[in-house]
């Protein structure tokens, strides 16, 4: 067995959070077949990764534009203050 069977939850937590299908990762138990899948899990959930931390970097960037009340900014990107605080609030997993 590829992946400890103790593992698995976790798993099927991150796999959900990343928009993908647990019960298609774990369909086969044969690991030959399973490994293209299993790449391709890998290098989606590494893209999902990369996507938070750059939402999160745009969003403290955000606010630290909203905090200076740099209005002349704000107008630029076309945004008030009250939406940037509010875009800068949200968490970094939703879009």
């Amino acid at each position: 067995m590829f992946t400890p069977i103790t593992y698995r939850p976790l798993l099927r937590i991150v796999l959900i959070a990343a928009g993908l299908s647990p019960n298609k990762a774990f369909a086969s138990d044969d690991p030959i077949r399973r490994r293209p899948r299993l790449n391709g899990l890998i290098a989606g959930l590494a893209s999902t990764i990369r996507q938070w931390v750059a939402r999160s970097q745009q969003r403290r960037a955000l606010r630290e534009i909203a905090e200076r009340t740099d209005d002349h900014l704000l107008k630029d990107i076309g945004v008030s203050q009250e939406e940037a605080f509010r875009e800068a609030d949200k968490p970094f997993w939703q879009r």
